[in-house]
């Protein structure tokens, strides 16, 4: 099968448009739109469905929209691997950190230091919710990913790491009561992510518990978004301990832990299915190093 007609039929079905799939690969409408339809000759079906919205995968696309993803994943690496000089491994790993886990304490770091002690490893970072993740940990596009409360999957493998638990950032003008119960919550505008977010499952749920509903002002997917909303007092949130900055570089807001407990696990998680690349189980010893150095200064400061 042509890998340049299958990478065409894959980035239609990613963006969802034949023009935009164009532009991302440089070529002409009319160009792509020929490897599509050479693409469904070959295999004697239709691959995608038109609409005015765009074009999204039929049935059969679907099927190998799935398969083409391992299959153009493979050609990358063994280009990689062909090419790269020197030695050690070498290829593209590919690391799913869901937001308002250890994202935004793990980026910097780890591609820090995958770039200096694996000069060939391509690095690839998706910061997405945890469902996704998990998803694409079990159909192969994601190697290994943090966490918190994974989705269910009997074709990921789920490690513990931690339990943290959550806490109300409020300015402190608000001169809210510590520790908070969601009663005194229900008039306090709230900053929290979208349902698909395990965080905010667990903020409705506890709500849900008492027969009350928060009143939402916003949804935010970014820690550093937040921490400025909040700091503009538009509203309070949920964070989970380890995402929550040292408040001395914000002396405005103030930590408010529940009454009631309101812990979330962070998890590892790979594949339970497929083994790691030798390039992926580089960065997975990194990854761990830097993950139980971040847990460490955590509980120094929170001891």
């Amino acid at each position: 099968m042509d890998g340049k007609k299958l990478e065409a039929f894959v980035k239609a079905v990613d963006l969802g448009s034949i023009s935009r799939a164009a532009i991302a690969l440089h070529l002409t409408q009319s160009a792509l739109s020929q490897q599509i339809t050479s693409l469904e000759a070959s295999v004697g079906v239709q691959l995608l469905a038109r609409s005015k919205q765009g074009v999204f995968p039929t049935q059969a696309g679907r099927v190998l929209y799935r398969h083409a993803q391992h299959l153009l994943r493979g050609m990358d690496e063994a280009l990689m691997e062909v090419r790269a000089r020197g030695d050690g491994p070498s290829g593209r790993v590919s690391v799913g950190l869901a937001p308002y886990s250890l994202a935004q304490s793990l980026t910097v770091p780890l591609l820090q230091t995958v770039r200096r002690e694996y000069p060939n490893i391509v690095l690839h970072l998706r910061e997405n919710f945890g469902g996704l993740i998990s998803e694409g940990i079990a159909t192969g596009q994601i190697d290994m990913g943090i966490m918190y409360s994974p989705v269910s999957l009997r074709a990921v493998h789920v490690e513990p790491l931690f339990v943290d638990e959550l806490s109300v950032l409020a300015h402190q003008k608000r001169k809210l009561p510590s520790p908070i119960g969601f009663a005194e919550l229900t008039d306090v505008p709230m900053l929290v992510p979208t349902r698909q977010h395990s965080i905010r499952l667990a903020v409705d749920a506890g709500f849900q518990r008492h027969d009350l509903f928060p009143r939402i002002a916003g949804e935010l997917e970014s820690v550093p978004s937040l921490l400025s909303a909040v700091e503009k007092d538009i509203g309070c949130t949920v964070l989970p301990g380890a995402s929550i900055p040292d408040l001395a570089q914000h002396p405005t807001l103030v930590r408010l832990p529940f009454a009631e407990p309101m812990p979330i696990r962070l998890a590892f998680c790979i594949s339970a299915n497929e083994p790691l690349s030798e390039a992926a189980v580089a960065v997975e010893r990194v990854l761990r190093r830097l993950v139980s150095r971040v847990l460490a200064e955590h509980a120094g400061v929170g001891g």
